[in-house]
């Protein structure tokens, strides 16, 4: 493969598991553009140290909560010179303020937060898929793949919202990939367990050990590993993969 000559738009692309992917998508000759929807400044650290290691690279705004943003953000990367997209990262997960009301039970969660939460996780990441669709198609062959949970499968309360959005993805993902098979771009979601990180260990303090105890691997997963699914994913030798999910929690599911 000539390096350098497709183009990988990673959603969320500075964050913890989407600066892995982003790594990953560069070291196998993609170049990459990075979103961000509030630190501008990782975003930018990002891509010009990937800059400095030889791949090209963009880091864009993106709001999934903006209807107008997909469109926009195409027409950047177009007149950056890095269009067409040919793969696809919906990783981005937009929360809806920093008290995480989402997080909320279902029952005391604000209208406004669940709601939000619902919608843009759900439209925003259809609206870019629509936006990246016509110009993939046409380039072909051409990748998607949806970073999902397996909270989908074992439920977690408090996560009502963030499940019903996460787990639409999976039904848009499979059904998409009929209608697009054809043109030779393949569907896909990436499902991880819970990430390896200081926030998994502030979040689950003594109980970490129980978690882990609970995987047949006996730790989290990292997010390079994640990372890796992904990668596989859109190389070249999984042309004939799509439709599916692949679970990287380390065998909890």
């Amino acid at each position: 493969m000539t390096k350098h000559t497709t183009t990988a738009l990673v959603t969320g692309g500075a964050g913890l598991l989407g600066a892995a992917i982003t790594r990953t998508l560069s070291e196998a000759g993609h170049r990459v553009v990075i979103t961000y929807q509030r630190d501008a400044a990782r975003a930018e650290a990002l891509a010009a140290e990937l800059r400095a290691n030889g791949t090209p690279a963009l880091a864009l705004p993106f709001d999934l909560a903006d209807p107008s943003a997909a469109r926009t953000l195409l027409h950047t990367i177009d007149q950056s010179g890095f269009a067409p997209v040919n793969i696809l990262v919906n990783n981005a997960v937009p929360q809806t303020d920093a008290r995480r009301p989402d997080f909320a039970t279902f029952t005391e969660a604000e209208d406004t937060s669940w709601r939000n939460l619902v919608r843009h996780n759900v439209e925003g990441t259809l609206d870019l898929i629509r936006a990246v669709l016509p110009g993939m198609r046409a380039a072909g062959p051409g990748r998607i793949v949806s970073i999902s949970s397996n909270l989908v499968h074992a439920g977690m309360p408090g996560a009502v919202a963030y499940t019903a959005a996460k787990a639409a993805l999976h039904g848009a993902s499979r059904s998409l990939a009929w209608e697009v098979g054809r043109d030779g771009v393949t569907v896909n979601l990436v499902t991880p367990g819970l990430i390896a990180s200081e926030r998994a260990e502030r979040m689950l303090g003594d109980a970490i050990a129980g978690v882990t105890a609970g995987t047949p691997i006996g730790r989290l997963v990292t997010a390079a590993e994640v990372a890796a699914a992904v990668g596989f994913l859109v190389s070249p030798g999984a042309a004939g993969i799509t439709a599916v999910e692949i679970v990287v929690d380390g065998g909890k599911n």
